[in-house]
């Protein structure tokens, strides 16, 4: 028995649609089964447990956001206006990635224990991605920085920061549309202040 693709993107289809309805734990192999047509062996033939599977649609939201970062490297314009996409396309990847499991802190803290290696290699790109605006900024003559890797460390620890915290006094429940507002606005200002720090002695 072969793999089919097309009917692996169907599993990844349906399971990703469950998990972000139902959250993870509730969330039965043989409902993704059935909701494919698929006899829950040849689920499992595909995805041994709902872990593996769960991690399989991490994977894909990763992937599409590695894509998205790709497409924005590409774009003409000022490092500043790519800085500021790059914020509003991580704040889209975090709210479904939370949606996913309806988590809440101490969910979030497991997902990330499942998935750990996964998580590692994201931050490692966000980094990058950071480093090369920062660089790409000072380089046209738009930012002055002094050291574009220890101010992407500090960008993404700030950010890693302002993320934890919309988790305070939220444990076991989903976040809310407010707390993504306040998230969102939090960490737009953030990038503003840093922009103006970056331009400051132009």
């Amino acid at each position: 028995m072969s793999q089919d693709p097309s009917k692996e993107q169907l599993i990844l289809l349906a399971a990703r649609r469950r998990f972000a309805y139902y959250g993870f734990s509730k969330v039965t192999m043989d409902e993704i089964a059935g909701d494919v047509g698929l006899a829950k062996p040849s689920l499992y033939y595909y995805y041994p447990t709902k872990e593996r599977l769960f991690r399989a649609v991490l994977a894909e939201e990763h992937s599409q956001f590695a894509r998205d970062m790709d497409a924005l490297m590409e774009k003409d314009g000022p490092a500043s206006h790519k800085l500021k996409e790059y914020v509003t396309v991580r704040f889209r990847l975090f709210r479904e990635l939370v949606n996913l499991n309806t988590l809440s802190f101490r969910t979030w803290s497991e997902v990330k224990s499942m998935s750990g290696d996964l998580f590692k290699t994201l931050e490692a790109e966000e980094m990058k991605a950071i480093q090369h605006l920062l660089t790409l900024g000072k380089s046209s003559g738009e930012f002055t920085c002094a050291n574009p890797h220890q101010t992407a460390s500090l960008v993404l620890h700030v950010l890693h920061g302002l993320r934890l915290r919309s988790f305070q006094g939220d444990e076991g429940r989903p976040l809310t549309d407010d707390t993504y507002a306040e998230l969102k606005k939090e960490t737009e200002f953030f990038i503003d202040i840093l922009l103006n720090a970056l331009r400051s002695h132009h």
